[in-house]
């Protein structure tokens, strides 16, 4: 008689606790079944802080909230808690700086020095030469 009454204790205990754990951890559940943009953030504040009532209303509201999205039609709003999503970020464009012309002299020394060093094989190099010749004369 006397183990059925502690296994019946175990048992008791074994689901009191998994109830438990299951409501200290729901604002983490809600926060990935909901895909918040900030489930990982929320569940380290859960897991850290929801110990204390504070701590786990925090992360049980801000679970909650609605989370505005670009390209989404809902207009739920937004919950002013999101770290990472709704940045703007303003910035101009700008035309890059322009390439230093380079004269027909100096790009054949340059293609030069890379046969010299080994960069560039004969072939290649006589046909960069050819090309870059053929170039310079069309524009003159």
């Amino acid at each position: 008689m006397q183990t059925d009454s502690h296994t019946d204790d175990f048992i008791f205990l074994a689901i009191f606790f998994l109830v438990i754990g299951i409501i200290y951890i729901a604002p983490t559940i809600v926060a990935f079944r909901r895909d918040h943009p900030n489930r990982w953030i929320i569940m380290v504040i859960n897991v850290a802080f929801g110990g204390t009532i504070i701590g786990w209303g925090i992360a049980m509201v801000w679970a909650m909230r609605a989370a505005h999205r670009l390209g989404s039609t809902s207009s739920g709003g937004e919950s002013g808690l999101n770290l990472f999503i709704n940045d703007v970020k303003k910035f101009q464009l700008v035309d890059p700086p322009p390439l230093p012309q380079t004269s027909t002299v100096q790009e054949l020394e340059r293609l030069h020095d890379l046969l010299v060093r080994g960069a560039l094989s004969q072939v290649e190099f006589d046909g960069l030469k050819a090309k870059l010749l053929s170039g310079a004369s069309s524009r003159q």
